[in-house]
């Protein structure tokens, strides 16, 4: 659930700092405006992807978990 919430967050995140470069191309004068923007936007990509392999990481573990699990009951069933 918490991943969940900070990916939304992120992608919230990501799609403000895409209005606020465009906003800031067509009406700043000054280049540092820009720049913040695409550093949150960039900071936003890299929490992405961070929780999604963690996310991934986790899955296979449980599944690598759940295998050895039925693995080791096979074995039991056939003594």
């Amino acid at each position: 659930m918490k991943n969940n919430l900070m990916q939304l967050v992120r992608l919230v995140a990501m799609v403000l700092a895409i209005a606020g470069i465009i906003y800031a191309l067509e009406f700043m004068e000054r280049g540092i405006a820009v720049w913040f923007w695409v550093t949150l936007l960039g900071v936003g990509f890299v929490g992405l992807l961070y929780t999604f392999r963690l996310t991934q990481r986790r899955a296979a573990r449980a599944r690598r978990e759940q295998e050895r699990l039925e693995k080791k009951r096979s074995r039991r069933s056939r003594r």
